[in-house]
């Protein structure tokens, strides 16, 4: 019975400090992976600028400053050619360049560079669809990911944020000797095996360590937290004296611990996927927020300057088509409250919708976003129906899909927004001709980050933002595959009670 005691004693204690290192390298990594994805975001909304598609740098460059202004850490933005690193605009027109050798780069994950005008400082770039051959660069503080560091990690550890480089973004010791600088080989061996552990290393002060790590799947940035190799070797020898000690007196109670292992170990695992899923939907909600309350801030820019020119002598052509900019963003900034009000509090009321009134009220702002290339066929009910749902969730909802068609298809081909009432449902379909939906991610296709996109080129939450809308609604969304190519997804709402 005390060796059994003893066992169990210290191997609580060994689990609780790995435990405790794995969950803050989570929290780590999981808080950069957010704050990338605010920038990730700032860049492509500036990247579609009609300005950088006719070259106009002087709009741009103002455009890019008045960002600059609204958004804390990002303290340069610029324009590149990507085959020479020739640069066409940059914010910082003291420090402009013919170009800039270092920012020519095939891997478009964020990373963090040491030298350099306006370095220390995190490089992300993202592609102008309008402009082939060129992209945004933008430069952030990696002050902001070691603030957010030192605030997490616990005392009597080290902790690190590296990139998927093996470069230091954020360390508890000596920041600014090793911001920019190689991780150890350690730290590198663990960011080339990818996914979460522990190993044994030393730090560059000479620490021998246990470290535990998480890497991000969605950049290949990790965080390694280090902990005094004693803090688990200790328990370790102790274990092992106990166990042999145990076995010479009865071989049962050997048996016994041994047992006890396995199902520590399983309950350890399950604990920590919980733990997985449980920071996924923490990170979705966090992403939200943020994303929905720094995009705001941008449209507040673009709504007032349309105001201007559709009240301006423009001619009645411009008027127009300023008007027709002036409703989309509008509707774009009505769509990020609702987003941000999801993210607070899980979502707006319910009411009857009229679904002729919802294809029809939202077919403009489709057309606008899939583009000319995309023949956009809009199939209402054959009789008035209305369902129940929030509007602006649905709205949404049917952007999301659309917008994901589009990529599907490459920007040219056939869409359908289709509805029809079946019993006491409505089912709502938005069909393409596209490349169809993998087999390996079919069925997880409206989890939170579960993408088919290339790396760099989606968040994995759009789809998982529509299951989210629809459920909260009552109904469900499936994947169906036409015979003739491409997907389906179907939306299933129940009609709202005054319907019949």
């Amino acid at each position: 019975m005390l060796t059994w005691t003893l066992a169990v004693g210290l191997l609580g204690e060994q689990s609780h400090v790995e435990d405790e290192a794995l969950a803050t390298a989570a929290d780590l990594v999981g808080g950069a992976d957010n704050r990338l994805a605010v920038y990730e975001g700032i860049l492509g909304t500036y990247s579609t600028a009609t300005s950088l598609a006719d070259r106009d740098w002087d709009t741009a460059e103002q455009r890019a400053q008045d960002i600059l202004g609204l958004s804390s850490g990002l303290t340069t933005l610029l324009v590149i050619e990507n085959a020479t690193g020739r640069v066409m605009m940059d914010t910082r027109r003291s420090a402009a360049r013919a170009s800039l050798p270092w920012l020519i780069s095939a891997d478009p994950r964020p990373a963090v560079r040491r030298a350099g005008d306006g370095c220390p400082c995190v490089v992300l770039r993202h592609s102008i669809q309008r402009l082939p051959g060129h992209s945004v660069v933008g430069l952030v503080k990696p002050e902001i990911f070691q603030d957010a560091l030192l605030k997490s990690h616990e005392p009597g550890s080290v902790a690190a944020l590296v990139d998927a480089n093996g470069d230091f973004v954020g360390r508890s010791l000596d920041f600014r000797g090793r911001v920019g600088t190689p991780a150890t080989i350690y730290v590198r061996n663990a960011l080339a095996q990818g996914g979460r552990g522990l190993y044994r290393g030393r730090t560059y002060e000479g620490l021998e360590n246990y470290s535990a790590y998480v890497a991000s799947p969605a950049n290949g940035w990790s965080a390694h937290v280090a902990v005094n190799h004693a803090l688990i070797d200790s328990p370790r020898l102790w274990l092992l004296g106990t166990l042999v000690g145990g076995a010479l007196l009865a071989l049962l109670a050997g048996a016994g611990i041994i047992a006890y292992a396995i199902r520590d170990m399983a309950a350890r695992r399950r604990t920590d996927e919980q733990m997985l899923r449980l920071q996924k939907g923490e990170a979705i909600g966090g992403f939200a927020s943020t994303v929905a309350h720094d995009f705001n801030n941008l449209l507040t820019v673009i709504i007032a300057n349309l105001e201007r020119i559709r009240k301006a002598d423009v001619g009645p052509d411009v008027a127009r088509r300023a008007g027709m900019a002036l409703e989309a963003a509008t509707r774009g900034a009505k769509l990020s409250n609702q987003l941000l009000s999801f993210a607070r509090d899980g979502g707006g009321k319910l009411a009857a919708v009229d679904v002729f009134s919802l294809m029809t009220g939202v077919s403009e702002l489709l057309r606008q976003s899939v583009g000319s290339g995309i023949v956009l066929v809009l199939t209402p009910p054959n009789s008035p129906v209305s369902i129940l749902a929030n509007r602006d969730q649905m709205e949404m909802a049917l952007l999301n899909l659309a917008l994901n068609a589009r990529d599907a298809m490459g920007g040219s081909g056939r869409l359908e927004v289709a509805a029809q009432r079946l019993g006491d449902v409505v089912e709502i379909a938005v069909t393409d001709n596209g490349a169809g939906i993998p087999l390996a991610i079919r069925e997880r296709l409206f989890e939170p980050f579960v993408t088919t996109k290339p790396p760099g080129e989606g968040t994995g939450l759009g789809l998982a933002q529509v299951a989210g809308a629809i459920g909260r609604a009552g109904g469900t969304v499936r994947v169906d595959l036409p015979p003739t190519g491409g997907a389906s997804l179907v939306m299933s709402l129940p009609i709202a009670a005054s319907a019949d």
